[in-house]
């Protein structure tokens, strides 16, 4: 099983869409608004791999591990061919 968590920021368009998209596919989720008070130490994780991988910070950051607790996934922004590929994957191993 996958574990996908959407890191988010309260008003964030991109956020909401990528949360829709998610349950439109039937993709369970964890949300964590990495802007709450006490969560400062996370926001600048996230703004250390965003720059690892070049983005300018935006957000939602998505994080899908696997069984294992390895990453597999990660993303910045709304991506909905990210979300169409975990979903097939996850229907896939649903499936079997």
């Amino acid at each position: 099983m996958r574990i996908v968590t959407v890191y988010s920021k309260p008003s964030c368009g991109q956020c909401n869409m990528t949360k829709i998209e998610l349950r439109k596919k039937g993709v369970q989720f964890e949300e964590i608004n990495a802007l709450s008070p006490g969560n400062e130490e996370l926001a600048e994780a996230i703004r250390e791999r965003a720059n690892e991988k070049g983005i300018i910070g935006s957000f939602p950051y998505v994080t899908v591990y696997d069984e294992y607790n390895e990453l597999i996934a990660d993303w910045f922004g709304f991506i909905p061919d990210s979300i169409n590929n975990h979903a097939a994957v996850s229907d896939a191993e649903d499936a079997a």
